[in-house]
C-alpha cells in the first residue's frame, strides 16, 4: 500500500524552458551577466558526467551567484512553471505524505512545498543574507545516489520504501526507481530512464489511475 509520494523537482514537478534539463539551476544561470553565464554553463557541461565530483561542481557554481538579489530571482522564476497535471493531482492528494527529493535549488523547492503542501524536502540549499545570495550553500541530496536519499526520506516519513511511490525524469533518478515501491518516469529524458520505471506518464493526473490499479 502506497502511503507516500516523493518526486524529483527539475523536469518533473516543474518544467523550466531551458534545454536539456529544464532545471531551476539553469533558470538561475540565465540571470547572470554574459561572461559569468558562459562559465556557469561550462561548469555544468564539464562536471555533469563526473559523478564523483558533484561537491566541487556545486561549490563552484554556487559561488557564481554571489551578489545576486533574491528579489530578482523570484521575479524571474515565479510563478512556477508546473508540469502538466501537477497542481491538479496534488491539490487532491490529501491522503498521502508528500516529499521533494531533488538537487534543484531551495528557493524553488520551498515555494512548491508551500503551494502544494509537501511536508518533506531535500534539495540544494542556497544561503541568502539580507536578500542577497552569499555564494555559499549546502545540499541534502547525493545527485547520483538517490536510493540512499530516498531511504532516508522514507524514514523521516515513518514509511518503508515499499510504501513510497517515486516520480523522476532522468538517469540520476534510476537508483531511486530501483528501491521505491512503485517507480514512475515523467516524460523520461532518456530510454534508460524509461526502462527502469514501472510506469511512464506524460501528465501527473495519470498517477490517479496508477494508484487505483495498484490498489492504493
Amino acid at each position: 500500500m502506497i502511503k507516500g509520494i516523493v518526486c524529483d523537482m527539475d523536469g518533473t514537478l516543474v518544467d523550466f524552458p531551458n534545454e536539456p534539463f529544464h532545471s531551476s539551476w539553469d533558470a538561475l544561470g540565465e540571470l547572470l551577466d554574459e561572461e559569468v553565464k558562459r562559465e556557469w554553463y561550462w561548469l555544468r557541461d564539464f562536471y555533469y558526467p563526473k559523478k564523483e565530483r558533484y561537491l566541487e561542481w556545486f561549490n563552484k557554481q554556487v559561488a557564481l551567484l554571489k551578489g545576486l538579489a533574491l528579489e530578482r530571482v523570484e521575479d524571474a522564476l515565479f510563478p512556477l512553471p508546473y508540469s502538466s497535471g501537477v497542481r491538479e493531482f496534488f491539490s487532491d492528494s490529501k491522503g498521502y505524505l508528500k516529499g521533494i527529493l531533488s538537487s534543484g535549488i531551495s528557493v524553488v523547492a520551498e515555494k512548491i512545498a508551500s503551494e502544494l503542501g509537501f511536508g518533506f524536502v531535500r534539495c540544494a540549499y542556497l544561503e541568502i543574507k539580507d536578500g542577497i545570495f552569499s555564494g555559499r550553500g549546502s545540499f541534502d541530496v547525493k545527485m547520483w545516489k538517490k536510493d540512499e536519499d530516498l531511504a532516508a526520506m522514507a524514514c523521516e516519513m515513518g514509511l518503508s520504501l515499499d510504501e513510497v511511490l517515486y516520480v523522476g525524469d532522468n538517469e540520476n533518478d534510476i537508483p531511486a526507481f530501483e528501491v521505491a515501491g512503485i517507480s514512475v518516469a515523467f516524460r523520461p529524458k532518456t530510454n534508460e530512464t524509461k526502462r527502469y520505471a514501472d510506469y511512464v506518464i506524460n501528465n501527473f493526473r495519470e498517477l490517479n489511475e496508477i494508484l487505483k490499479a495498484e490498489g492504493c
